[in-house]
């Protein structure tokens, strides 16, 4: 059985504004901040879908989906992971787990990882997924997603 390993990463800014929609893993959660991003800014599923990518050695989701062209604006990252698991299963690879750790100072997730963590198992088929949340422990207005994936033939 051949094995591949995935690493994934996604950096936003976070701009204070009140109540507003985040998109985490598909999960809708409501916050006090937004993030800055070309599409709809879900920083899991561009992580996992960079790690997917990664494994498989197709580059990452800039190559495919970049932000200076129009048709890319606001795009949901649903197509965006949906694109990457679709050349997974291409390549006669299937997912085997993933484990994700989210960074933020300023929005706790708390309760929200098992939210997020349900939302991506629907999304990628799979119930192996682990979702960690930390801080930066410093003043930050960023919002960081890393993912690491396995996938098997």
């Amino acid at each position: 059985m051949m094995c591949l390993i995935g690493q994934g990463s996604d950096t936003h800014e976070l701009a204070e504004i009140s109540k507003t929609t985040i998109i985490l893993g598909g999960f809708s959660l409501k916050t006090n901040w937004r993030i800055i991003s070309f599409s709809d800014g879900d920083i899991v599923l561009h992580a996992i879908a960079n790690a997917i990518l990664g494994a498989l050695q197709l580059g990452d989701i800039g190559k495919y989906f970049k932000d200076t062209d129009y048709k890319n604006k606001g795009i949901s990252s649903i197509n965006i992971v949906n694109f990457a698991l679709q050349k997974l299963r291409a390549s006669k690879y299937k997912l085997v787990n993933v484990d994700l750790t989210i960074t933020c100072e300023n929005i706790l997730l708390g309760a929200n990882k098992e939210l997020i963590q349900n939302s991506l198992c629907k999304i990628l088929k799979t119930k192996l997924v682990n979702v960690k949340a930390t801080r930066f422990e410093h003043p930050s207005n960023l919002i960081k997603c890393d993912a690491v994936i396995l996938i098997k033939k």
